[in-house]
């Protein structure tokens, strides 16, 4: 009778787990290798900012991220997100990625960042995050 009771509750248990598919893919990396302190943005509106249309907000964006050299700086875009879908709302199916050298703390500065052009951007397709273990390397 232990070891139903043992045999159900694993069976429920392993029934009740998302399974990968659910989960999607894995959570995005960005591998700082440059041997200084970087920052980076991406949207979460996967229609605007990415590629073809790279130009950067008017408004400083709440959350840009840092990244210590070496190591990797996870950021999700939703938890473990379903990749596939994520690149199928961009517009041309290359997920862009913003890096700056400094942190723009006031709008001022995010204006110069923007107008002066002070940004390095990556376009990735699903292919190469994949591939890359979804991980994309800074520079």
């Amino acid at each position: 009778m232990k070891k139903i009771f043992v045999l159900l509750s694993i069976a429920i248990l392993l029934v009740g787990c998302p399974s990968d598919e659910d989960l999607g893919s894995k959570s995005l990396c960005v591998k700082n290798m440059s041997g200084q302190s970087v920052f980076f943005w991406y949207s979460y509106d996967f229609n605007d900012y990415h590629f073809p249309n790279v130009s950067l907000p008017l408004e400083i964006p709440p959350l840009i991220t840092g990244a210590g050299s070496g190591g990797c700086v996870g950021n999700d875009v939703g938890q473990y997100p379903k990749w596939d879908v994520v690149f199928s709302q961009l517009p041309a199916g290359k997920f862009s990625i913003y890096f700056f050298d400094k942190l723009a703390t006031t709008q001022e500065e995010w204006e110069d960042i923007r107008v002066n052009n002070m940004v390095l951007r990556k376009d990735v397709t699903f292919d190469e995050l994949k591939n890359n273990n979804y991980t994309i390397f800074y520079p």
